[in-house]
This record gives C-alpha cells, sequence and structure tokens, in this order.
C-alpha cells in the first residue's frame, strides 16, 4: 500500500530529441512509473487486454456477469430502423453467449439477457419516449413489442417488468403476454423501490394519490399494505429511499413511511422540495439539490444531521460516504464520515470506478497526463490507499467495472480455475472495447 500523497503528479517530459528513440523511453518511463505507482522494487508482468472490435459509435453496458457490446448500425434516427446487433459475453472468460440482431430505430437505452431471451430498451423521439422489445437469443422472429419503458427482467420469475404511461406492467418473457399490471393513478405517482438501487429487479411498487399510498410484490404484483396520510399532502411526490418512503407534505416538510408495510415512522420539517434522493445511501438518507450540495438525514427519526453545499453526489461503502465535489473542474473523490459529514481524506488525483464485491474496497482509475495510459487499482477508504494492480495502454477513456459472482461448478468458467474478482473495460483509440481482469 501506498499513500496517494507520494504518487507523481507527472510521467517524463513529453519532449524529445533526435536521436533519442521517444517510444522506447516513454515505454521504459512507463514501466518506472508503475514500478512507484505501486512501491514495489519490480512492477508485475503487464497484463494483455481481451480486445473486442467496435466502431464508433457503438456502445457496451456491464451487468454483473454479462457485458453486451451493441453494434449501433450507423447514425442513431428516429425516423429510421436500423439492425443493431447485440453481443453478449459472459465475464470474466469474455466468452460470447449470444449474437442477437434488433431492428429498431432510435437510440438503445438499456439492454437484458433474461434465460433465452434478448430484451432492448430504446427511445422512440426527441420527447423521451421508450419502447420495449424482446428477441430469441441469437436471433428469430421478434417475441414481443410493447411502448412502454424497460425497468428490469427477472429469469426466475419469467417477467420483464416495464413501466407505461397508465401503469407498470409484468410482461411474459418468453409470450409476451400481460401476468399483472399496477395502474399509475391519474393524478399522483407510481415509483418502484428496493433492490433497483444496486441494478438489480426491485422489490416493490409504491403508488401514491387521493390521500392514499400503497405498495405491491414488484414480483407477483400481490397488494401488500395501503395507508392514509393528512389531507394536506395531496400535492406531495414520493420519493422511495431503501426501505423507506418519503412524502412531500409542501412547506411542511416530509413525512417518512416504512416499506412495504407503510408504517408510519416520522415528520422531518427539512424543505426538500428541490432536490431529488439517493434510492441508498447506507446507513443515511442523503438528497441533493439540483446544481449542487447535499443534506443528510438520520433515518431514524428523520432530523438533519448535516448540509453541505460542495458535494454534487454520494454513495454508500461500507461504514463510509464516497462523495464527489466539482472544486474547480477537480472532481476529487473524497470520504465522508456519514452521520457528521466530516471529511476523512480524499484520493487525490484517483477517480473512482465501482465497488469491489464485499472487499469494502473500491477500484478506481488514475491517467497519466499527456498519455492514452490509465493506471488502475484498489482504493481503500480506511486509510485513503491505494493498491495499483496494473496499466492500461491506448485507452481513449470511458472505462468501467464490473463484480463478477463466483464461477457456478460446472460452468465453463467454473472449470478453469479462475478466480478474478472482477474486470475493467475500457474503449481504446481505435473504438475498439478492452477487457482486463481485476484480480
Amino acid at each position: 500500500m501506498i499513500d496517494l500523497d507520494e504518487v507523481p503528479e507527472h510521467l517524463a517530459s513529453t519532449a524529445a530529441r533526435p536521436p533519442v528513440p521517444y517510444r522506447a523511453l516513454l515505454g521504459a518511463l512507463s514501466v518506472v512509473m508503475l514500478a512507484l505507482l505501486a512501491g514495489a522494487t519490480h512492477p508485475a508482468p503487464q497484463q494483455q487486454p481481451t480486445v473486442i472490435p467496435a466502431r464508433l459509435g457503438d456502445t457496451f453496458r456491464l451487468d454483473g456477469d454479462f457485458m453486451y457490446v451493441i453494434g449501433t448500425g450507423g447514425v442513431d434516427s428516429f425516423d429510421e430502423v436500423r439492425d443493431r446487433v447485440i453481443t453478449t459475453y459472459r465475464l470474466p472468460a469474455v466468452r460470447m453467449v449470444s449474437r442477437t440482431t434488433v431492428p429498431i430505430p432510435g437510440t438503445v437505452v438499456d439492454v437484458d439477457q433474461a434465460s433465452d431471451t434478448v430484451i432492448v430498451g430504446y427511445q422512440l423521439n426527441a420527447s423521451g419516449s421508450q419502447a420495449t422489445v424482446a428477441y430469441p437469443a441469437g436471433g428469430g422472429p421478434m417475441r414481443w413489442t410493447r411502448s412502454a419503458r424497460f425497468v428490469a427482467a427477472s429469469e426466475a420469475d419469467g417477467i420483464a417488468l416495464l413501466s407505461a404511461d397508465n401503469g407498470d406492467i409484468a410482461i411474459d418473457l418468453a409470450t409476451g403476454q400481460e401476468r399483472w399490471r399496477v395502474d399509475r393513478p391519474a393524478a399522483g405517482f407510481l415509483a418502484e423501490s428496493g433492490a433497483r438501487a444496486d441494478g438489480g429487479y426491485p422489490d416493490w411498487l409504491v403508488a401514491f394519490s387521493d390521500a392514499r399510498v400503497r405498495s405491491w410484490d414488484a414480483r407477483t404484483g400481490r397488494p401488500i399494505a395501503s395507508a392514509t396520510v393528512p389531507s394536506n399532502h395531496l400535492d406531495g411526490m414520493i420519493w422511495p429511499v431503501s426501505s423507506f418512503l418519503l412524502i412531500n407534505a409542501g412547506e411542511g416538510g416530509f413525512e417518512g413511511y416504512h416499506l412495504p408495510g407503510l408504517r408510519p415512522l416520522w415528520h422531518t420539517p427539512v424543505d426538500l422540495r428541490q432536490s431529488w434522493m439517493q434510492t441508498d445511501c447506507g446507513s443515511v438518507i442523503c438528497t441533493f439539490r439540483q446544481q449542487r450540495g447535499m443534506s443528510v438525514l438520520d433515518p431514524a427519526d428523520g432530523h438533519l444531521l448535516w448540509d453541505s453545499d460542495r458535494w454534487v453526489y454520494a454513495r454508500p461503502l461500507g461504514p463510509y460516504l464516497l462523495a464527489t465535489a466539482d472544486d474547480g473542474g477537480r472532481a476529487a473523490l473524497s470520504v465522508l464520515d456519514p452521520a457528521t459529514g466530516r471529511v476523512l481524506g480524499d484520493f487525490g488525483a484517483w477517480q473512482g470506478l465501482g465497488v469491489a464485491g464485499d472487499s469494502g474496497l473500491i477500484w478506481g482509475q488514475r491517467a497519466a497526463p499527456g498519455s492514452y495510459q490509465v493506471f488502475y487499482g484498489l482504493l481503500d477508504p480506511a486509510d485513503r490507499s491505494v493498491r495499483v494492480l496494473g496499466r492500461a495502454d491506448r485507452v481513449s477513456g470511458g472505462c468501467e467495472t464490473s463484480a463478477v459472482p463466483p464461477p457456478a461448478p460446472g460452468s465453463p468458467e467454473g472449470a478453469t480455475g479462475q478466480r478474478t474478482a472482477g474486470v475493467m473495460v475500457c474503449r481504446l483509440v481505435d473504438a475498439s472495447v478492452a477487457v482486463w481482469q481485476l484480480r
């Protein structure tokens, strides 16, 4: 482990004087830089990524141990149908699972593969309307399509949850038949809540209208509970936050309820009407103002724990909050005490990429100035130290990470003895997609 204050701010000078071999010198200095960053006498051998050819305009999406590479088929157009080629890979081995051609107009918003069905959500027009279509994985006739936004799919339940103007609908993955629906109140709100904060399928649906709040099981559509709220809350919005529901009481503040049973908990006088709320902020409730600044509430009684105009975003990691501030163009990643907002330290020029499973650590990257090189490593919020794992070359940007569950016994990945904890995926300077193993 090294302290970030010991990391050099720059690589070697980019000036090159003949007859010095510039490329060789830069490569040698990069190795030296990696050794200094890692705090090691001899740097570990550089890992070569798995590279997937792609074109400008193509995109990728990570979802646990799946990666989807989306071939755009040209420039997006709301008026022209184009063939989008969705290639599904199993991680960390980067093993191709299926390649599916999906003819749609507009812009791809979301992709998922559940069992043998590929679901694609896409934007229909400039106003933001969305639709969802499903095809057999590997190609074939379209299975179904709906003019509704794709929320999530549950392979275990065999359904896709969609959100339409008139309510949320559970669609059978294979047949496209409607399993159940929850109507959206004509003058109210309907929201998904629960595990969706982690990118998974939601636990509950919650609706609020006419002084009544109701909850449903998001897998079965079964009603769970209903409650009456004070009549002066009729115009209030609802904010599901982890296992809590906050209802806008106007100038009077917000009311807190417990999900899914809708048990009344507390009232807070804090005015959060111009704020949005993080769906899960660990041991506290985080609310963010439109431009910058945040307020943090105690979920036990709703009282204001602290307020700051500095932070633009925060997320929980173990007993800490990882917060980002826009300090004069430098988006530093800081570690906060959730109860007080006290800054415990930051990671300097390192940027966070994603949570490293259940390790209590976070994967991060640091760009080498003046080059297309990125150093990647594990960031520890407990002491703000970094363990450098390696260097990625020819990176143009767009790096993301994904924690990979342990391979199932008997699976192709399990047979290899693979123990990779996750992957880092970046776009290269030639637009291709590169995958590095994170161990």
